[in-house]
Parts: C-alpha cells; structure tokens; sequence
C-alpha cells in the first residue's frame, strides 16, 4: 500500500524588510489504514481480493491485513469484524483448501464444523463454523486461479444473535470481487 506524503513548504521571502506570514499548520490527512465510520461505504483489498461495506463499518489495516468493523452501537461497541486475507496457495482447489483449513481450525475449535458451500458474487466458497459461549466464528475461503482468499468473521454473541450475525457478513460479502 503506498502512503500519502504531506509537506508544508514556506512561502518566506529573501528579503528581510518584508513581514513574515504566519501559516496554520494543516490539519492531520486520515490515514489510508484507517477509514472512520460516515456516510460513505468502505473498502477492504488485499492482494487482489475486495470487499466494500456499507455505510458506518470501519476498515483499519492489522498486521498486513484489512479488518472490517461492523457499525458500532449507542454505547461504542461493535458486535464483531471480519479479516480479509489474500495470497497464493498450493491447494489444488477449494474443496482441498477447506480440508485443510477444518484441521487447523479443529486444533483450537474442536466444535468446529463445515457447512455448505456458499456462492457470493460468482465465486464458491467452503464455510465453516464455531461457536462457544462468548463468540461465533465463521470462515470463508476460496481458490481463485492461483490464489486463495478467505474472510474469518468473529462476532460476540451478546451484542449479535445468529441472524444478525448471518445479515452483516451476506451484506459485506456479497460485494466481494478478486482481480488477482
């Protein structure tokens, strides 16, 4: 990601019978890390992989990888976010990526379960799942030619029922696309 480079240059003169002009510092460009919450959508990429989310998520970069933030509530709380990831695989597909991603996961999660593929915007993903008391987990993932891509959700069951939970991560998923 390339970064965005301010620089403040003086407008003084070489001459020293001329006034000094005061300039007010600019205020702070945000951080293309970092999108605040507004009236505008967002959008998360990494290595080919997008996806936008409307209005009121936050998308922040942590270790490498885009974070999307469901809206907050009254309160400053947000009930959960999704990690994008993008890169290159050795899976032959994505039946072979999701065996490999339910091993790993049954490793900290031995609940965990695969569900039925999904569908978002023409590509097929394996879905899997998790659950305890405090959270739910559901991971998406695909092979896209070369590369692989997935989203791991978590969401914090008291502040989400599984409904809610199921219409954030359609409503941001839905607009995922690869260019990779």
């Amino acid at each position: 990601m390339t970064g965005l480079v301010l620089c403040s240059c003086g407008g003084g003169t070489d001459d020293p019978n001329e006034p000094e002009t005061a300039s007010t510092p600019a205020a702070p460009a945000p951080s293309e890390s970092e999108t605040t919450p507004g009236s505008e959508p967002v959008t998360a990429e990494v290595d080919g992989a997008q996806l936008s989310a409307p209005a009121g998520w936050t998308v922040v970069m942590e270790d490498g990888n885009p974070v999307v933030g469901a809206p907050k509530d009254a309160d400053g709380y947000s009930p959960g976010r999704g990690i994008l990831d993008a890169n290159m695989t050795l899976a032959a597909d994505t039946e072979e990526l999701a065996v490999s991603a339910l091993k790993v996961l049954k490793g900290s999660q031995p609940d965990a379960k695969r569900l039925p593929d999904v569908k978002y915007a023409g590509v097929t993903f394996y879905h899997l799942r998790s659950e305890d008391d405090v959270n739910s987990y559901d991971e998406y993932g695909a092979v896209i030619g070369d590369s692989e891509a997935s989203v791991a959700w978590t969401f914090i069951n008291d502040f989400a029922s599984r409904e809610q939970v199921d219409e954030m991560i359609n409503q941001v998923m839905s607009t995922f696309k690869f260019e990779g």
